[in-house]
């Protein structure tokens, strides 16, 4: 079996800047019906999925159960795994950003002695994964101490024992390695005093509002992890927690810096648009970050996230965990200014899979929504237009305008009428079939109006 098991104000202020305008129902719709249609395709056990659409808000969406029972809700928790180690490049480049370290540093500065560790390794080496280090959790020892007890608490030095002589030397070829980020949390520790949870707490989750992230099991979440899923070596998929009496604290904390974080899937997507729009470190940080060692025509690696290009046609920064009965996505789209985290209480499927067909799936409807502004019903246009719904021909009142173009889109994105509307012109001819749609009404590059539209004919 064990070798089975291996295979408030803050809060107010994080309100109003994700509330300010509405995703459309029709879209949020279409968001679940497509999250719906590729988890049952896919004999997905459950799903937490969340999409920010910018200057629009955030979509939450959710599939299938934790286990007999219980739905799964947005509100609950699940372990993000390899996640985590973004949001720890992310503190190191904020004491990079301090003056606290530089991560052309040498580590020996900070662990010294630690066997089979060389302190000639730089920080840099550790965040991009050419260390040359041997991963500590491809340890045999790890995993039989790890199903010895699942509910043991380790600290982070008790990992140091796991780490085998090192696969490579400092500079090597990149290789994915949780060494690294265990030993980046060890650096944040001797720097801030801290220890190495509350470093995630003070620098990011309370400055950001992340009222639903904890660093696990030092940090325990308000709220409910769902039951993790795995194929133990059955060719079925068992409930973890029944099965095998299993829970999350043991590893959470074998996994430390380099995986232990516990979130929902708002505060995850919250987290990427965050990251990756100045708001936790500054631009040069970011572009440190983000500059990727190529590894394929379509796959890069930088500090702490990855690169993919061609994601629908767009270059997207991820990272993805995976833990023992969960796993998830996520991506931020640099084009479109979109964010999308997945979370999954099911292990047997791969984040290749899940990223390929989940996530891919979202990711072509958000490109789909059609823009708005904070301004989106601007009142004093005095534009309106009715009835709704509708059959041939919309009444469109313009008070203060004089001219305008009004866009329809289908539930698709594709724009299937364009026309230009003078004031007192009021009829609208709809040369267009029925259904749903999405008018748009612009003057002058400013958007006045928008609606959903309906038509019978």
């Amino acid at each position: 079996m064990k070798k089975q098991l291996f295979l408030l104000v803050l809060f107010l202020s994080c309100i109003s800047r994700y509330a300010v305008a509405q995703i459309d129902p029709v879209y949020a719709g279409l968001l679940q019906y497509t999250l719906d249609s590729v988890c049952k395709k896919n004999k997905i056990k459950g799903i937490s999925a969340a999409v920010y659409v910018p200057n629009q808000g955030i979509w939450t969406g959710v599939y299938g159960e934790s286990h007999a029972g219980v739905q799964i809700t947005p509100d609950m928790y699940f372990p993000i795994g390899s996640n985590t180690k973004t949001f720890t490049a992310a503190i190191i480049l904020k004491l990079q950003e301090n003056g606290q370290l530089s991560i052309n540093d040498t580590i020996g500065k900070w662990l010294i002695n630690i066997p089979n560790v060389n302190g000639q390794i730089t920080v840099k080496q550790l965040l991009n994964h050419t260390s040359g280090l041997y991963s500590y959790t491809d340890n045999p020892d790890f995993f039989a101490d790890l199903n010895a007890d699942y509910a043991h608490v380790y600290q982070p030095e008790d990992m140091l024992k796991y780490i085998k002589a090192p696969i490579a030397a400092p500079g090597a070829p990149w290789s994915y390695c949780n060494t690294n980020f265990l030993l980046l949390g060890l650096i944040i520790k001797n720097i801030t005093g801290q220890p190495v949870y509350k470093n995630y707490r003070d620098m990011i989750f309370d400055p950001q509002g992340f009222s639903h992230t904890v660093f696990y099991p030092q940090e325990q979440p308000n709220g409910t992890i769902p039951h993790g899923w795995a194929d133990a070596g059955k060719n079925y998929m068992e409930d973890m927690q029944v099965a095998y009496n299993y829970e999350n604290t043991a590893f959470l904390s074998m996994a430390t810096s380099a995986g232990a974080i516990v979130s929902t899937a708002s505060d995850n997507v919250r987290f990427w648009n965050n990251l990756m729009t100045g708001q936790i470190i500054n631009a040069g940080s970011l572009a440190q970050m983000t500059d990727v060692l190529p590894l394929s025509t379509a796959f890069g690696y930088g500090l702490g996230i990855m690169r993919l290009k061609n994601f629908n046609g767009h270059t997207v920064y991820s990272h993805g965990g995976t833990c023992f009965g969960y796993l998830n996505e996520n991506v931020y789209d640099s084009i479109k200014g979109l964010a999308i985290t997945v979370l999954s209480n099911q292990d047997s499927i791969d984040n290749d899979m899940l990223s390929a067909r989940v996530v891919k799936a979202l990711h072509k409807i958000a490109l789909n929504i059609p823009p708005t502004t904070v301004h989106a019903l601007n009142v004093d246009a005095g534009v309106r237009a009715y009835p709704n719904p509708a059959s041939d021909r919309l009444i469109v009142s313009m008070n203060n305008i004089d001219t305008a173009v009004m866009d329809v889109y289908d539930m698709t994105g594709r724009k299937v009428m364009h026309q230009v509307i003078y004031k007192g012109d009021n009829n609208v001819y709809l040369n267009i079939a029925e259904g749903s749609y999405i008018s748009r009404i612009e003057s002058n590059g400013q958007l006045l109006y928008t609606h959903k539209l309906r038509i019978v004919k």
